[in-house]
Parts: structure tokens; C-alpha cells; sequence
């Protein structure tokens, strides 16, 4: 049997998959510019001042109730 393998459908599958694909990283990294507002040093300082309370060194913030 001598069948044809129907190439334009296939190929356009793999370009619309592409597409999405890549149309779906962009929007990915899209949101993490605008959510990921801690950077990397940032976070090191976070957890270092996190320790400094949890040992005593530092007392949490605690805001003044406004009355």
C-alpha cells in the first residue's frame, strides 16, 4: 500500500504548538518582571534580617495603632 503522509497538517500543527509555546514563555516571563519585585540580594537580606529577629537580635516591626 502506497499511502501519502499529509505533511501540510503536520507541519502546521508544529508551527501553531510552536507558537503557543513560545507565546506561553513569553507571557511567563512577562509576569515575573512585574510580580518578582525581590531580587536574589534582596532575598539574602530578607532571611538574614529574619534570623536577626528569630535570635533576639532584632524586634519585629509592630505598626503604632492609629487612634
Amino acid at each position: 500500500m502506497n499511502e501519502e503522509v499529509p505533511i501540510l497538517p503536520i507541519v502546521l500543527g508544529t508551527l501553531i504548538l510552536a507558537y503557543f509555546g513560545l507565546e506561553v514563555s513569553r507571557q511567563r516571563n512577562k509576569l515575573r518582571a512585574i510580580f518578582n519585585v525581590v531580587d536574589r540580594q534582596e532575598s539574602k537580606i530578607a532571611t538574614t534580617l529574619e534570623h536577626m529577629v528569630m535570635s533576639g537580635e532584632l524586634k519585629p516591626y509592630v505598626a503604632a495603632s492609629g487612634a
